[in-house]
């Protein structure tokens, strides 16, 4: 009956409006998805290295030479932006996992996404967080405390161990069912930097993109803006993360739909009478400045970094929440963050050499293997990283630079070394393991 029910839907679809498939659309690759999550990358790698060991150059919430701070403001604020390089990952797996479905909109390729996302998360996420527990469980967290008095650290915590087998399963088991403070389960306790609430966030809100991507092929292209704007609207009044959801839809829709593809590549118009139009990377190098002011600001004052959730009317009339508890219960999509995101998004998506520097194989291959080193990063540099650095400058008497720069390149080798094996060992199994599941649950 399902699958019967959308080959009518598609059908009445394509009648009406022509069909993504058949009409030609400018945008047919997505490879440069994969570049921009290999530069994110990059920058992830920095925020966590400066955030463990020059914590100055990565937070304020540790003081510091003036030189650090001054590096963070400068730097720090677009290159190595924690909140900024999460809200990109986030805003990146909205528009890549509802690309097979809006490019074949069958009711097999809706739910081979749910079920192949499931999967895959929930093995490869389970395997990282077993490991963790393995490492921390034999080298105990003692060290780390020791570390983080010695280098006065105070953006940095021990992560927690978890007492028995049914604890460690329980903390993976709540990341996919809890919809809720993301920073405070379980499982990001136990995770060192205390960044795996990122992946309960990214899966959870998935089901927002889900929930819309299935209505766009069926309704008529010209519609679809108006409504994914009026969902973000309401979203973006709660301060939800379905707002950074429906956006990303946006653009993956009008790279997809081949109606509303010429459209973007034409321009924003602005008058039919007198054929006005503004080019796409235009508002997108217009969107940028503004975002990178905002962050200025916030970064030159941290004590208003909070201040934009004014924008947000939900905050100031619900009774069951203020701007300050919201804000420090878990992380929140950012109006400065949006700026940047979406107007480097906008101006990749527009302009086809952005594209094809983006998809060189090099940052493709990085991209690919995003999830790799986001588990790398934070098992060696937590690990490896810190009983290196206590070595080098607690027990031999080297200088905290000198002992900084060992680090640094150690783990930057060991880091590649470990995501290559967990990529082959398990992120890659997880792929085939979640394909192969989907076949056996529907033929």
């Amino acid at each position: 009956m399902a699958p019967k029910f959308f080959e009518e839907l598609r059908h009445l679809a394509n009648t009406m409006n022509g069909s993504p498939k058949t009409a030609h659309s400018p945008f047919e690759k997505d490879n440069h998805i994969y570049g921009l999550r290999g530069i994110l990358l990059i920058s992830s790698f920095l925020w966590l290295f400066f955030q463990t060991f020059i914590p100055t150059v990565a937070t304020h919430t540790t003081s510091g030479p003036g030189y650090q701070r001054l590096l963070r403001i400068i730097f720090g604020t677009v290159l190595w932006d924690e909140s900024l390089i999460s809200s990109f990952f986030f805003v990146l797996s909205a528009r890549a996992i509802c690309i097979r479905f809006l490019k074949d909109p069958t009711a097999d390729n809706f739910a081979g996404t749910i079920f192949r996302r499931s999967i895959r998360l929930v093995v490869a996420t389970g395997a990282a967080l077993f490991i963790s527990y393995g490492i921390f469980a034999g080298l105990g967290t003692k060290y780390i405390t020791s570390f983080k008095q010695t280098l006065q650290n105070n953006s940095i915590n021990p992560p927690r161990v978890p007492k028995t087998a049914l604890q460690g399963f329980n903390a993976l088991f709540d990341m996919f069912w809890v919809v809720r403070e993301y920073d405070g389960q379980a499982a990001n306790a136990f995770w060192p930097s205390g960044t795996l609430g990122r992946i309960s966030l990214l899966y959870n809100q998935s089901w927002t993109t889900f929930f819309l991507m299935v209505l766009l092929p069926f309704a008529r292209p010209q519609w679809h803006p108006q409504v994914l704007l009026l969902f973000t609207f309401g979203a973006f009044w709660m301060c939800s993360w379905g707002w950074y959801n429906a956006c990303a839809l946006l653009v993956a829709d009008a790279t997809i739909n081949s109606t509303l593809a010429l459209k973007l590549v034409s321009g924003l118009t602005i008058s039919e009478k007198k054929d006005w139009k503004v080019p796409y990377p235009l508002i997108g190098t217009f969107m940028i400045p503004i975002g990178l002011a905002m962050k200025y600001t916030w970064a030159v004052f941290p004590r208003y970094v909070n201040d934009e959730l004014v924008l947000h009317p939900y905050l100031d009339l619900s009774e069951q929440t203020t701007r300050r508890q919201f804000a420090a219960a878990d992380p929140y999509p950012r109006v400065d963050n949006f700026f940047i995101i979406f107007g480097l998004l906008l101006t990749v998506e527009t302009l086809p050499r952005v594209r094809d520097i983006l998809s060189t194989p090099g940052l493709i291959s990085l991209g690919k293997r995003s999830f790799s080193f986001f588990v790398a990063q934070s098992l060696v540099m937590w690990s490896a990283g810190i009983k290196l650095w206590t070595h080098i400058h607690v027990v031999n008497g080297t200088s905290v630079a000198l002992a900084n720069l060992a680090v640094f390149f150690t783990t930057l080798v060991t880091i590649v070394l470990f995501a290559e094996a967990f990529y082959r060992a398990v992120d890659v199994p997880s792929q085939w393991l979640a394909t192969v599941g989907y076949h056996w649950v529907t033929k």
